[in-house]
């Protein structure tokens, strides 16, 4: 199975503050390729958070604190939730999403698709579209190619947004692999040297104090 990279941040008020500390900067993973359903009645959208990529102290925190806001036991909701692949979440929650370059390509995929098919597309239209999506990015081991800047993403998915994230991520990963201490990412050395890397058209340095101001330049008490 592809390694999957959906992750979602919630609005303020959630339910589920109580346990986000759980979550590394709270973001929680969602079900790939296809995070979000129908309710039963067709009135509700929801987010299906991933079961697999939960640890087992995420998963007992989050079938408890359903539990407890529906009054139902929580061997049912856990039970619900490996029946279905992961547990239910409201739309009304999700405040963002973030995906890695299998999200990207996926969602290319779903725009070429919408471009190439009659619309509105027929049922079998979209079932083979579907099929195609579990038997290779869920059932198969298919390696997504790797997104290092916006011009590797599908020109009717760029944004602005995605373009600061993506140089975000690209200046991460250079500090990251740059055995920089603390005192280098504290004083923005690391961001400098980072900066220099992914854009080579353009120098960047860091500026002392004493730099700023000119040697003859005198100030008052």
């Amino acid at each position: 199975m592809t390694k999957h990279d959906t992750w979602v941040k919630l609005k303020p008020g959630n339910p589920y503050e109580p346990i986000l500390d759980l979550f590394p900067d709270g973001m929680i993973p969602m079900r790939d390729p296809f995070p979000m359903e129908l309710s039963a009645d067709r009135k509700a959208s929801l987010w299906i958070i991933d079961l697999e990529r939960l640890k087992s102290s995420q998963a007992t925190a989050i079938s408890q604190l359903i539990a407890r806001n529906c009054g139902a036991d929580p061997i049912e909701v856990a039970t619900e939730a490996m029946n279905k692949g992961g547990f239910a979440m409201s739309h009304e929650w999700i405040d963002s999403m973030e995906c890695g370059d299998e999200g990207i390509q996926r969602q290319k995929e779903l725009a070429i698709f919408f471009e190439a098919a009659p619309q509105p597309p027929s049922r079998l239209a979209w079932a083979q579209f579907i099929t195609g999506q579990v038997e290779r990015w869920i059932e198969g081991n298919e390696t997504p190619p790797p997104i290092n800047s916006i011009e590797d993403v599908y020109p009717s998915l760029r944004t602005p947004e995605l373009e600061r994230a993506l140089k975000m991520r690209k200046i991460e990963s250079v500090i990251g692999n740059g055995n920089y201490s603390v005192l280098d990412v504290l004083t923005g050395r690391a961001f400098t040297d980072a900066l220099n890397i992914i854009d080579p058209e353009n120098s960047y340095s860091l500026v002392g104090y004493d730099d700023e101001f000119e040697d003859d330049e005198v100030y008052d008490e």
